[in-house]
This record gives structure tokens, sequence and C-alpha cells, in this order.
């Protein structure tokens, strides 16, 4: 039997409690409950992350880049004084130069390059002076810029230059030059302003075809701290091809944002440009199987990482030069061959590890598996790159400290008789192992920043060639890791294991291993490796016919 009761406290405040089971629930409680509420919404809205494309407002400022020196002049488009050494800033976006006390008359006095808009008869958005070197008028063919001064005009839709006196007799409607085929026009882009404190910004709402023929638009991916800050130069450089909305910085937004193009604009077919090393390619092509997109972008590399075999596979290059040729980029991408990529899903199931039961892992593979020495040397620089105490970063000085790791490993053998460790199956075949440092699975034609392990001579009998979209998977041995710097400099051949469908790795004790650049110490259990399907990815027709 339930019984009321009304219990005085005081004159002031009253209360009804159920029983003495129910204790008061005050005003502290109810702001205690409601802040725990609100901060659990915030941290789960931060991890689950905003899939939205966001688009920066050019009608507030410009994209302001500090002004690298070179030897090209650069003169403020207010002032029109000369930059000397280089103090000042220029936009990313349309190219308006500013020495710093005229940035906020160029914020208001001249328009960036307009992200969206309503009309579609697009007129030229003509930028005075600072062209780039051998620039030549569209009118009359002659040089421009042949005089020190802001002179002469440039469209940054069109990329055209002209002289300012042949500017009259041009047609005012910009037709978006040679890379039309690969740019987003500003009518075709639709956005939405989000309303409140915390989000200020725009976000890509929805994308129109311009009924172009052969249209094709390319979204461009970088992470602006990547390869030594160069993901930052991609970035700002192909702003000023591009509309800027199609280009996305990963540290802001994380690819199933950059992917929703994909889906906005389905059934059209959307290019992928890639600026990373192949962990970040490894990233972009497994979120575009978890969003189930349909067609799935093909993808096309610009090589900012340490090793880059991939790249170098699909024709893209070992590295990018320091002088990012946009044009030679953007020529490329526009007559790459469609090609296809295997996917591999990679199955870790875990044994029990200080009685505990390690959660199954699934992973996707599209380069190659090691275990052992290499992805010993692979973890340590990991730890290494990672540490508060690396300040200093660039491919050089990762490529040596790449060689300390290995020379330390000279030494210490950390991942020595491994055969003993690991038990290896081929299509369900136990595979007798000789004393080995390391296993690789490849799936490509390059690993370790260009070897082919597979392609080297070995020991005589007759194998399979080798590709990177027949479904099989080819797997060596490397005995050490001197073994493996010779391999790096062409003086030995690997152990060929065999060739198969389907690869099984049973591990005893704890092993480091590495999937595509991204290292880490696994404990005992089994790992499969099982094809999935093919992705679409673009090769560069120069570099590989």
């Amino acid at each position: 039997m339930v019984v009321f009761s009304k219990l005085s406290v005081s004159s002031e405040h009253k209360m009804w409690i159920l029983g003495d089971l129910v204790p008061p629930f005050g005003f502290t409680s109810f702001v205690s409950a409601l802040v725990v509420c609100v901060i659990t919404f915030y941290i789960f809205k931060k991890l689950s992350g905003d899939r939205n494309v966001p688009v920066r407002d050019s009608s507030k400022n410009h994209s302001w880049t500090a002004i690298k020196i070179t030897s090209k002049p650069w003169y403020c488009s207010i002032c029109e004084l000369l930059l000397m050494n280089g103090i000042g800033v220029y936009c990313d976006c349309c190219g308006v130069c500013a020495d710093p006390e005229c940035v906020k008359k160029a914020n208001l006095k001249l328009k960036c390059k307009i992200i969206t808009s309503s009309n579609e008869n697009q007129q030229h958005h003509w930028v005075k002076g600072n062209l780039p070197f051998g620039a030549v008028c569209t009118k009359c063919e002659e040089e421009c810029s042949v005089e020190p001064g802001l002179i002469d005009h440039q469209c940054c839709w069109c990329q055209r230059t002209v002289h300012t006196e042949c500017l009259p007799e041009i047609d005012q409607i910009c037709d978006f030059g040679p890379y039309r085929n690969m740019i987003v026009p500003p009518w075709c882009i639709q956005v939405a302003r989000r309303k409140g404190a915390l989000h200020k910004h725009l976000l890509l709402r929805g994308v129109k075809d311009p009924g172009w023929e052969h249209w094709a638009p390319l979204i461009v991916i970088a992470n602006k701290k990547s390869g030594n800050s160069d993901g930052a130069l991609v970035l700002s450089e192909f702003r000023r091809y591009l509309n800027p909305v199609q280009v996305i910085d990963l540290t802001e937004r994380k690819p199933p944002a950059a992917l929703q193009w994909c889906v906005l604009l389905a059934p059209k077919v959307v290019k992928i440009l890639v600026a990373g090393g192949d962990g970040t390619i490894s990233w972009i092509l497994t979120t575009s199987h978890k969003l189930d997109l349909d067609p799935e972008p093909p993808l096309a590399i610009i090589p900012l990482g340490t090793g880059n075999d991939l790249s170098r596979v699909l024709g893209w290059g070992k590295e990018n030069s320091s002088d990012l040729q946009v044009d030679n980029i953007l020529e490329n991408v526009q007559d790459a061959r469609l090609s296809e990529l295997d996917r591999w899903k990679v199955e870790i199931v875990s044994t029990r590890h200080l009685g505990l039961k390690l959660p199954s892992k699934t992973h996707f593979m599209y380069n190659y598996i090691s275990i052992g020495v290499d992805a010993q040397v692979a973890l340590n620089f990991h730890k290494t790159r990672d540490s508060i105490f690396y300040i200093y970063g660039s491919r050089v000085f990762n490529k040596l400290l790449y060689l300390c790791f290995g020379t330390h490993q000279v030494v210490t053998s950390d991942c020595k008789n491994l055969e003993q460790r690991v038990d290896l199956y081929l299509d369900g075949k136990l595979i007798e192992l000789p004393e080995l440092e390391s296993i690789v699975v490849l799936n490509i034609s390059s690993w370790g920043a260009g070897v082919n392990l597979w392609g080297m001579s070995g020991d005589g009998t007759a194998r399979m060639s080798q590709s990177y979209h027949d479904g099989i998977l080819e797997v060596v041995g490397i005995y050490s890791s001197f073994h493996m710097a010779q391999l790096q400099v062409g003086m030995s051949c690997p152990v060929k294991l065999g060739q198969a469908k389907v690869v099984e790795l049973r591990l005893k004790r704890k092993v480091p291993m590495q999937i595509d650049g991204e290292p880490w110490e696994q404990h005992p259990g089994k790992l499969k490796v099982s094809f999935v399907n093919r992705c679409p990815v673009l090769v560069n027709r120069k570099k590989c016919e």
C-alpha cells in the first residue's frame, strides 16, 4: 500500500514525497542533470562529426595567404606599390594582393571570387596586375606585364590574361577556360546558412548539373598539415583554378563530408584528387566504400607522403615537386585513364589477452600488409613522429629516420624467428616458412617506396604476373633488416612464398604489423585477407603508357 504524506519543512517550503523512499528533487539537482545532458549532447555531436561541406562566405573577406619570396614582383592591389621583400598577403581564391596596411581596404573595395550566384551568364572576374611570368594577351597574343607596376588583367575563373587596352574588346561572358569540365560554376551551387551561436558558416545544400558535355567535377582533398605543410600549398593553388568550395581541407572536415559531393551529384561521376600519402588515400577509399556510393568516384593522387607506393603504380609520381604545376596536374587528371584497384578486407580476431576477450577488427587494404621487421621500423617512426619532440618534418628527414630505425633493427633483431610466431595459409594450405623477420602480402607492385618485390628474380620457378586488379595476392618473405636494405637498392631478392585469393595468418605471439603504412602491435589471433570488390582509380597516361 502506497502512503502519501505531507512534510512541512518550513512555512515557506513544502513538498510531497512518496513515502520516505523518494528524495527531495531540488533546483540544484535539476541544473546538474541539465548540464550533464547538454555536455553529453555536444560530446556526441563532436565525435559523430559533421558530414556537411562547409562553404566560405566570400562576401565578407578574402582568403588571405602570406606571399612567398620569389623572383616575381608583387604589387599591392590598393596602393599599387611594390611589396618589398614579399611582405604582404594575397587571396588564393582570386589573386588580389595587399600590404598589411591595405588589407581592410581590400576587403571592402575588391570583391573575391563568388562561390554561388543565381546568374547563369557568368562574367569574367578580372583582377588587375600580378600576372604570372610569360602571360600572353588572349586578344592580341602579345606578352603581358612587360613593364613594372600593377598593369594588365587576369580572370580568376578562366585564367585568361589580357592587356588593359585590349580589355574592352573581350566578350564579358566567361566560358571558364580549358578546365571548365572540372569546375562547378557558381549558379550550380546551393548553400544554406546555419543559424546559431556555434555555427555561423555556410553549408553546401545542393549541386546542379550545368548541362555541359563531358562535365565531371573535380573535388580536391588534402590535409594542410601533411607533407611538411605541402598540403596547404595544394589547397591554396587549387582554390584559384576551381570553385573554392570544391577544395576541402581534412583538418576542417573528415572524408564523409568531402564525399558528400558524390551523393549530391549522383548519378553524375565526380572525380577525386587526393593530396597525401598512402594512409590518407586508403582512408578516402575506405570511406567511399562504407558510404556505399553509387557510382563510386575515381581517384587521382598528388603524392605528399614518404613512400607513395600507390601513386607510383598509378603513374602520379614518387613525390610532389616543390613547384606545383596546377595546369599540368589538371591536364593529366582530365586525360587520365579509368582503371580498377582490388579492395581487400582484413578481418582480425584476437585471442584472449590478460583474461580479456579483445574485440574483432575489420580493416581494408589496397597496397600491402606486412608483419615483422618493416612494420616494426614503421611503428618506431610513427611513434617518433607523434611525439611532442618531433618539431621538424620533411621528406629527407623522414627518410633519414627510417634509415636510423632500420639500422637499429640490424642490431636488435626484434622480429627474429618470425616463422615461430606465425603460421601462414595460402588458400587454406599451410606454407612451410624458412627463417624470416618479415612477411609481406602484396596487392600492388610497389613496396617500401618503390621496390617491386614480386618482380625481382627469385628462385627461378614459374610464377604468375602481378596485377592490382586480378583478385590475387602475392606473398613474400624477408630475412632481416639488412636484407630489407639490400632489397631497397636491388642487391638481393625476397623469398617468394606464393600467390593466393585468400591469405590467413595465425599469430601465436604479439607482433608488429602494418596495413598501407599504418602500423600497430597486434596481439595473438587470426588474420584473414579476402577479396571484397574493385574501386575505380585514375591512371596517369603520360607516365604509364
